[in-house]
């Protein structure tokens, strides 16, 4: 290629580069929109092309914009390392199309041959998490798999040198409160906020000083409150993980809690320090870490046993819920009449991220349908927000035998919980089940049916329902689901009563008791700091 005509691309996708930078998705594409026959191996722009794609929401094209990238990549005789960040970057947003796509066995595979990919170690730590994290999304994902991940990210730790802290006697520091810290990327408007505000809010000041680590670099009105009820915040983003670890260990924090697990932006790796007496997991994220953690947080209902095949760490069994919810906004009011009584048909309802929908679940709620005669099926994701993206999902639907005449797919929207006033019944997901998404249909007086499994994550749905009473509408056979839900749904008397007494119900119970469940989490950070020498 002579050189005149390599400098006409490079400014092509210049112009390209800067239509993405101004968020301007569909100019770049426009630009991009014959890179496949430009005459050079050139990754950039395949890239590019990606991006603006999953900034439009079109994640099929993505996704196969991303395949062309990696069959280009194999064109190339001697990769530079800028061809192998580029591939490697590839993998990883392949990862990530796919799990939006509902294909989470071939993510887990992308996030994996990402981080074969990348030199960098922070990055082949946060590929390993992506791949741990997407594979809560499969049906069925055997305990010897969850164990080989787990090895593989401790491998990814093993150079880090764990703190010497002050000998392990009768208090250690010296406090005469004891000393908790929060670590997340989330102290935001984001479901883990409601979930952590009343350890906040709610904390006992003369027993302890609360210690937020905050790894999202952006702030919001929750963000201020947030940091409004704690004793000092530390601002992370950016810091290296050794460096938070010494800000922790010079803050002398006697019990560290990390909110988010394998989730976006997490800072696992800082515990691999060791930075305080006592490490523990929970609230944003509802799997193991697979790290030698001192305990997770759970309950009574999501763990039968405090010890797992799959967990690294025992299993805190809270004695009620390991979750409360206070909200920061007032929800919208339940609506007088059910949608059944306006359409004349049960509307069964999902609001959970489409990504927990398996097809193993979608199996289930066809029976669920079945045996419902004229039942609809409302499904409300992002993805939905696409033609193609409806394309794609009602293929799916087609492919397993939905009733697709009967399903409604809606996109994003800000108001979503108005539109729970157009669900009789919401089906839960499973083994990724609903958090707070449970909860907030529960408060909007839609009753909702669970599945539950072994593993603490399966069992959220159970343990929001046992806290309520309604015990009943969780149970561990697919059949059975399906039974509830069909039963429930010729209940019209049954459901008027649940639609009414819903909200009292939640609000009533230690589901939203932020000072009951902060005395219990508390009373267990003592006994914990006691059997490590903290007090």
């Amino acid at each position: 290629m002579a050189k005149n005509e390599r400098v006409l691309y490079e400014i092509i996708y210049e112009q390209a580069l800067d239509r993405f930078q101004q968020r301007d998705y569909q100019g770049t594409m426009d630009l991009l929109a014959d890179v496949g026959q430009w005459p050079l191996v050139w990754l950039r722009p395949f890239l590019l092309r990606a991006y603006a794609l999953r900034g439009l929401g079109c994640y099929v094209q993505e996704m196969m914009a991303l395949q062309d990238l990696l069959q280009v990549s194999e064109r190339i005789e001697v990769r530079s390392a800028s061809d192998t960040a580029m591939i490697a970057e590839a993998w990883s947003l392949l990862g990530e199309a796919l799990v939006n796509l509902g294909d989470c066995r071939l993510a887990v595979e992308a996030f994996l041959q990402s981080a074969s990919l990348e030199v960098d170690i922070p990055k082949r730590r946060e590929e390993y998490s992506n791949a741990i994290f997407a594979a809560n999304y499969c049906s069925d994902f055997p305990t010897e798999k969850w164990l080989e991940l787990y090895d593989g990210y401790r491998t990814l730790l093993s150079d880090i040198e764990i703190f010497e802290l002050p000998g392990h006697g009768k208090n250690i520091y010296h406090h005469d409160r004891l000393r908790i810290g929060y670590l997340s990327a989330d102290i935001r408007c984001h479901p883990v906020a409601y979930f952590l505000r009343p350890l906040l809010e709610c904390h006992d000041s003369s027993r302890f000083q609360v210690f937020l680590y905050r790894a999202n670099a952006e702030e919001d009105s929750v963000t201020r409150q947030l940091q409004g009820w704690a004793d000092a915040t530390r601002l992370i983003a950016g810091l290296a993980d050794e460096e938070v670890a010494l800000q922790i260990a010079r803050d002398e924090i006697d019990v560290l809690v990390d909110l988010s697990g394998h989730t976006k932006g997490n800072r696992l790796p800082v515990l691999a320090y060791r930075p305080a007496p006592v490490l523990l997991s929970g609230l944003g994220y509802f799997n193991s870490t697979g790290m030698p953690l001192d305990g997770f947080l759970s309950d009574v209902y999501c763990s039968p046993s405090a010890v797992h095949p799959a967990f690294s760490e025992k299993l805190l069994r809270l004695p009620q819920t390991h979750f409360c919810y206070v909200f920061f906004e007032d929800f919208p009011a339940v609506t007088e009449q059910m949608a059944w009584e306006r359409n004349g048909y049960i509307t069964f309802g999902c609001f959970n991220n489409f990504s927990k929908v398996t097809d193993e679940m979608l199996l289930v709620w066809k029976n669920v349908l079945k045996r419902c005669a004229g039942s609809h099926l409302v499904m409300k994701h992002k993805l939905f927000d696409s033609e193609e993206g409806r394309h794609w999902t009602n293929d799916r639907l087609c492919h397993l035998g939905l009733p697709v005449e009967r399903i409604e797919l809606r996109g994003f929207s800000a108001d979503y919980l108005q539109e729970y006033g157009d669900i009789d019944i919401a089906l839960d997901t499973f083994p990724y089940t609903g958090g707070l998404t449970t909860v907030e249909a529960l408060l909007m007086g839609v009753p909702v049916v669970s599945l539950y499994g072994k593993r603490h994550g399966t069992r959220f749905g159970l343990s929001f329902l046992s806290n309520l009473g309604l015990t009943e509408l969780a149970t561990d056979n697919k059949d059975d689901y399906a039974g509830l839900a069909a039963g429930l749904a010729q209940d019209k008397k049954l459901l008027r009563c649940l639609h009414r007494e819903l909200r009292g119900m939640v609000q009533e119970s230690p589901l939203m008791d932020g000072i009951g469940y902060c005395r219990n989490v508390e009373n267990l950070y003592g006994e914990l700091a006691m059997m490590h020498g903290c007090l």
